[in-house]
């Protein structure tokens, strides 16, 4: 039950039960639990007395809160392949400069290995008899 506008005709049966006397109890107490209520987003059963007292007999589960700011990935307007300087700190002059070198590099490192693995593997077995 929502217990936002407390003018609601949806009281009054509340209001008509408690003693007068007690009203503005029974309104304070109603007023902090519709408080409560819009901040968490929970439903109540409430049980009131005939002095204006408010019981909380079952309370709803909480629904998950919404994140506020939810992340969105958006692609970078230049691929990383065509600017490495983006992606670290290595100045673009630098990085257009070694780009040869290092591909130079890993190839040859590449060309290396592999000349190695033929030369062991063009190599007979050994007979193990």
């Amino acid at each position: 039950m929502y217990i936002g506008n407390m003018t609601d005709p949806r009281f009054a049966p509340a209001f008509a039960y408690v003693h007068p006397v007690f009203w503005p109890w029974l309104w304070l107490q109603l007023w902090a639990i519709a408080k409560y209520q819009k901040e968490t987003g929970q439903h109540f059963l409430l049980r009131i007395t005939r002095y204006g007292s408010v019981h909380l007999k079952y309370a709803s589960d909480r629904p998950k809160p919404k994140p506020k700011n939810l992340y969105k990935y958006e692609a970078p307007a230049v691929p990383a392949w065509e600017r490495p300087a983006l992606g670290s700190d290595l100045p673009i002059e630098f990085a257009k400069d070694t780009q040869p070198f290092i591909l130079n590099a890993l190839t040859d490192a590449l060309h290396a290995t592999i000349a190695e693995l033929r030369t062991a593997y063009r190599e007979p077995a050994p007979n193990t008899s």
